[in-house]
Order: C-alpha cells, then sequence, then structure tokens
C-alpha cells in the first residue's frame, strides 16, 4: 500500500508508514506477552529495539556528511530503505543467535513465526486505514492478511512442517496483494517479508539436520 498521507508532529513530517511500523512492532509485542508470556515477549521486545536502534542510527553510515554538517539531524533522520533493511537483517540475527542458544525451544519458535505474520499482517492493515487507495485494493489486502494470520494461528503448533509451509504461504500471499499494488514487487514491506522467509527456512533446515544427527545416534 503507497504512502498518500502525512503526518506534522511540531517540526517533524512522519510518513504514515513510519506509524504503521510502531503500531504493528508495538501491538505485536502485547499479544506475544499476553499468549506466550514475559519470556518469550522479552525475547520479540529485544529484536524490535534493536531493529529502531539500527534504523534510526544507521543514518550516520548512509548520510555521514549531513551529519557531521549538522549533528542534531540524527534526531530527525533515519537510514532509510537501506537503515531498514539493516535493522531487519540485525533483529533476525539478534532472535536466530537467541534461539539457538535455547536450543530451538518448540514454542518460541511456534512465537516467532506468529510475530512476524502479525508484524507485517498489522503493518498491511495500518497502511489501508491510513492511506488511499482504491477499495477493492484495501478490501482484497486485508482478506489476504487477515486469512493468512488467521491461519498461521490455528497451524502454527502442529508441526516444524506446518511452520515451514505457512511461511512459503505467506510469501505467496504478500506477492499475491504486490501485484494489486501501484509499485508491483519492488516495494520494501515484500522485502522484508523475503528477509523473514530466508530466516525461517535457515532456522527450518538447521533443527532438522540436528533432529536427523539426534536420529542417527540413537
Amino acid at each position: 500500500m503507497p504512502v498518500t498521507e502525512w503526518f506534522i508532529i511540531k517540526s517533524l513530517t512522519v510518513p504514515s508508514s513510519w506509524v504503521a511500523v510502531l503500531l504493528a512492532l508495538i501491538l505485536t509485542g502485547i499479544v506475544v506477552w499476553r499468549v506466550f508470556g514475559k519470556e518469550t515477549e522479552d525475547w520479540y521486545s529485544d529484536a524490535a529495539i534493536l531493529f529502531l536502534l539500527v534504523w534510526k542510527l544507521s543514518v550516520v553510515v548512509t548520510d555521514f556528511d549531513m551529519i557531521l554538517d549538522s549533528p542534531l539531524s540524527i534526531l530527525y533522520f533515519n537510514g532509510g530503505e537501506t537503515g531498514l533493511y539493516l535493522g531487519v537483517i540485525a533483529a533476525l540475527g539478534r532472535l536466530f543467535w537467541q534461539l539457538r542458544r535455547k536450543g530451538w525451544p518448540e514454542r518460541e519458535l511456534v512465537a516467532m513465526l506468529i510475530a512476524m505474520v502479525m508484524v507485517q499482517s498489522l503493518y498491511q492493515l495500518f497502511m489501508v486505514l491510513l492511506n488511499e487507495a482504491e477499495m477493492w485494493q484495501k478490501i482484497l489486502t486485508v482478506l489476504v492478511f487477515v486469512g493468512l494470520t488467521m491461519l498461521t494461528w490455528q497451524k502454527a503448533k502442529l508441526s516444524s512442517v506446518w511452520r515451514i509451509q505457512l511461511t512459503i504461504l505467506f510469501l505467496a500471499g504478500h506477492l499475491f496483494v504486490s501485484t494489486l499494488q501501484p509499485r508491483g514487487f519492488v516495494q520494501t514491506p515484500l522485502f522484508v517479508t523475503g528477509l523473514f522467509v530466508l530466516c525461517s527456512v535457515a532456522i527450518y533446515v538447521v533443527t532438522h539436520k540436528q533432529q536427523e544427527q539426534m536420529g542417527e545416534k540413537l
């Protein structure tokens, strides 16, 4: 969903996409805390805060000359799309490391998939609410992401095979929705979903190798 609305907060102009990201992260954190408990919510919060910090502070890398000329500009700008990708990669890397250290607990893997799907789905829903588009585009976007979220909640706990299938299905659903939007496949939210999928596939491969090794030892 393209950005058509901007919000003015004192001297800062904020695009609706920023608002959608923050609301999606906060609401997902509340749901993870209520459903999975504080310990699970802690790793989610760590990843979310790391993402926001890297995204915000990456402006030092992406616009170093501007920061040298006006150091206070770091308060008003972020690293843009490049910084966002760096933030997502940093957050997923930390999440991968935390789950690996814990031995890939089933409950945490379920929570991770649900959190990933919820963040992206809520972002899409808020973008629908905050921006202008054709009504049929809005309705289809809502139906696809709500449907994928509900299916993920129902099936994620069944098995690792179901989780990887849900991950691929979510990517397919996002690809379908992207065909309805002006920028098509060339859009940041879709690339973020792609990073989610890569992380999920990596976890699936690693956990299954461990299970096979344990089976051989037995």
